[in-house]
């Protein structure tokens, strides 16, 4: 018997259950994969609190990484004992998993499963971020909204190494320690966090990476320029109410979506490696990880909606 971590209804972290289940031999195209380190992003809280509604029961979970233990029929590319990892698959809160092999991604010598759960989703949405919903060129000035969560400062440390101007939003109890990420470090609450902007960037920024949502989109709309462009991403503080006359009479784009529109085909495994190179070369910065055995997947998830944590968290089977 496995452990995996199910919810059966919709709620706080209290609806994630431990229970045990049999896994069986893989399918026609799937791989069996013990699983070494689950990642744990916020998009997991939204599907347990059925915001992105999924059939129930539901295990939690979208991102691991272990070892192929069990290969099926017709599966190409994949042998017991590789390293493996993925992204956007869900049922990830699990000791061990039946997947999809073309969901897999190899994982390099020099990445480790923890590294790789703490940082490939993350990683992708911010290189989603930067080459996707908008080509990010050197010398355009951006504007990170929420830069101090885990994908926030992934996007500002990024954006900053592809040669932009990076101004950074974050709560005032943050606000310090995200300076040594962005050139300019504001509070995101701040009633004058548009004209400070202004005063840094007179024609407003070039593009906004949204995080917070609500609470600072009015914002956004005043700092970016005419003919810029705003990257939905996230919305930690309620979904912002969009004027998309307005915007549109300034020639202002808002991008925004599932981010697997922009990994498809070629462009995943250009992605994945991106991410990967990035880790390498020291650009997504030291990589803090904060790890809960897996029957903690509760607890995790109460620290998160506690913002207790701002680093990485992964399970540990």
């Amino acid at each position: 018997m496995s452990t995996v971590i199910r919810f059966h209804s919709y709620g706080g972290p209290e609806v994630l259950a431990v229970e045990d289940q049999r896994v069986g031999a893989p399918g026609p195209g799937q791989v069996r994969v013990r699983q070494q380190a689950i990642g744990v992003n916020f998009v997991d809280t939204i599907f347990r609190r059925g915001i992105y509604p999924v059939p129930l029961p539901a295990v939690a979970g979208v991102e691991a990484a272990g070892i192929v233990d069990a290969v099926g029929e017709g599966v190409q590319g994949f042998a017991v004992g590789d390293r493996v990892a993925y992204f956007l698959a869900p049922g990830s809160y699990a000791a061990e998993r039946l997947i999809d092999a073309a969901q897999l991604v190899r994982l390099p010598d020099d990445v480790s499963a923890e590294q790789a759960a703490a940082v490939l989703t993350k990683g992708l949405t911010a290189w989603t971020a930067l080459h996707g919903f908008h080509r990010l060129a050197a010398g355009e000035v951006v504007l990170v909204q929420g830069a101090s969560s885990s994908v926030g400062r992934l996007v500002a440390r990024w954006a900053s190494a592809l040669g932009a101007t990076v101004i950074g939003t974050a709560g005032a109890d943050k606000r310090e320690a995200l300076a040594a990420d962005v050139d300019h470090a504001l509070v995101s609450s701040d009633p004058a966090l548009a004209a400070q902007v202004r005063a840094i960037a007179p024609r407003g920024v070039d593009v906004v990476y949204e995080f917070v949502g609500a609470a600072t989109f009015a914002a956004s709309v005043e700092a970016v320029r005419d003919g810029g462009t705003i990257v939905n991403i996230g919305a930690a503080s309620g979904a912002p109410q969009i004027d998309a006359a307005t915007l549109a009479a300034r020639g202002v784009t808002v991008r925004g979506g599932p981010m697997a529109q922009h990994l498809e085909g070629a462009a995943r495994e250009e992605a994945t490696g991106a991410v990967f190179a990035a880790l390498r070369a020291g650009t997504l910065g030291t990589l803090a990880v904060t790890r809960y055995a897996l029957s903690d997947a509760a607890r995790a998830h109460a620290d998160i909606a506690a913002r207790r944590r701002t680093d990485a968290a992964i399970l540990v089977p």
